[in-house]
């Protein structure tokens, strides 16, 4: 039998002893694992599109719960205003005054409307007042009980303590029938100013130049002229003289 040669034998074991200690102390290298290769990202940037808010102004109105408004965006819609009642224009009490007022406060104005209800829509001024409660405030309007907004219901309650607008005669609260017509009231024609007359000018005494007897008849005294029936005699007559007036009174030989 051939034996191997010393040196073999000794690089044999020392090849055995590392292949024993590789098995208990270490392990073959892990291949390192490939990413994997993903598709490129898009950096272009996703924007969502704002809607942008609608402004409104009032382009007619109704009546004074009833407007028509025209949208920023070119839209018009009519709008009823929550939690207000108007008389009918031309057919209620008060309603031409409600309709004036409405149209002065609203025409041609910018507002904010709030969200659309059954009962309508809120309607806000551009200085931040409600029109509804304004308007009630004022006596041009009725709170709409339904609404069940406490606030118009206690703008209502001042405008009824304070006889305001529609509260007041000849409606008194009353819309829904025209407005009572007013008794005319007879107009007394006054007499026309009694004008003093100066008091007449006392009658100027003009003494007068007695007429000159007629010499042609001569009565020598009262008894002659009785006889001739001439008695009495009044001054300026034929046969009057002085010396028969006894009295001077103008009138001779009365007795």
């Amino acid at each position: 039998m051939k034996r191997f040669p010393n040196w073999l034998k000794i690089v044999l074991a020392a090849f055995a002893v590392l292949f024993v200690l590789g098995a208990i102390f270490g392990k073959a290298p892990e291949p390192a694992p490939v990413a994997a290769t993903s598709p490129p990202t898009s950096t272009t940037p996703t924007t969502s599109a704002t809607p942008v808010p609608v402004s409104y102004t009032v382009s007619a109105v109704t009546d004074g719960a009833t407007v028509i408004v025209r949208g920023s965006d070119g839209s018009s819609k009519t709008v009823h205003v929550l939690g207000v009642t108007a008389p009918i224009v031309g057919n209620g009490c008060y309603g031409l005054e409600s309709l004036g007022w409405a149209t002065t406060t609203l025409s041609g104005k910018a507002v904010t409307l709030g969200a659309e209800t059954a009962r309508g829509v809120a309607v806000t001024l551009a200085g931040g007042q409600d029109y509804a409660a304004l308007a009630i405030q004022g006596g041009y309007l009725k709170y709409a009980a339904d609404a069940g907004v406490p606030a118009l219901a206690a703008a209502e309650t001042a405008a009824k303590q304070a006889v305001s607008g529609l509260w007041g005669p000849p409606c008194n609260g009353n819309i829904d029938v025209p407005a009572p017509t007013p008794t005319p009231t007879p107009t007394l024609t006054p007499a026309p100013p009694v004008t003093k007359e100066p008091p007449a000018a006392p009658p100027v005494e003009t003494t007068e130049a007695a007429p000159e007897p007629d010499s042609s008849v001569y009565y020598k005294n009262c008894s002659a002229a009785k006889a001739a029936g001439a008695a009495p005699l009044h001054r300026g007559e034929p046969g009057y003289r002085s010396a028969l007036d006894r009295d001077g009174d103008g009138v001779a030989c009365e007795r």
